[in-house]
């Protein structure tokens, strides 16, 4: 029964791992269960045991790929120091982990944003994940304010609207990845992502030179 059981998932991954270049290929419009059973190698009928509808096809690869990046983001940012830099950079590479960041993965998770049919279906499931991660780029971001004297009082707010940026900046560079792969390079997207997040240093290390200026002038 182990045994059987096994295989039956194995089979069911399978499909599922089809059904993400269908869908990249096709879009939700012309992902059918023929077109995926073929890419799969399987029956009709066994597509339809494991799925009884496309709508739930759709919902085990939207679990899949968020799954996925789940844990890849776990296992980077376990393996990263708690020194709240090494945090960041390692969340932002996940983003572009090579095993999340694919063009095919990609084309399937702008389909989910996208289009009409399944951005009703799954914003709620998708805004949730995003959030997720976005409120962890948050809290590092505060952990790097704090540091700061001249941060420290705004920290939640300027971690809040730098995050923000943040996610914004790497979802453009995911749509600059899907139109232009052959011209994308990763680690200049991560470099990139990074020098944004460390112009805080620059900003706060010009408001603490003007306040003790201003001390010392006052003091004078």
């Amino acid at each position: 029964m182990a045994r059987n059981a096994g295989i039956r998932s194995n089979r069911k991954k399978e499909i599922i791992e089809a059904t993400i270049h269908v869908i990249a290929a096709f879009g939700y419009h012309g992902t059918t269960v023929s077109r995926v059973a073929k890419s799969a190698n399987v029956s009709v009928g066994l597509m339809n045991f494991h799925f009884e509808s496309k709508d739930k096809l759709f919902e085990e690869v939207f679990k899949y790929l968020a799954t996925e990046y789940m844990q890849v983001w776990t296992t980077r940012v376990n393996a990263a120091s708690a020194e709240p830099w090494a945090r960041l950079e390692a969340m932002v590479q996940t983003y572009f982990d090579r095993d999340v960041f694919t063009g095919v993965k990609l084309a399937v998770w702008f389909a989910f944003w996208s289009d009409p049919q399944l951005r009703d279906k799954f914003r709620e499931a998708a805004t949730a994940v995003e959030r997720r991660y976005v409120k962890e780029l948050e809290h590092q971001i505060y952990n790097i304010c704090i540091a700061r004297p001249a941060a420290a009082a705004q920290a939640k707010k300027v971690a809040v609207r730098v995050a923000g940026a943040l996610s914004a900046m790497i979802d453009g560079f995911w749509l600059q990845a899907l139109l232009y792969p052959k011209t994308f390079k990763t680690k200049d997207a991560v470099r990139s992502c990074m020098a944004f997040v460390k112009l805080l240093d620059l900003y706060y290390d010009q408001n603490e030179k003007l306040a003790a200026a201003e001390k010392k002038k006052t003091d004078a």
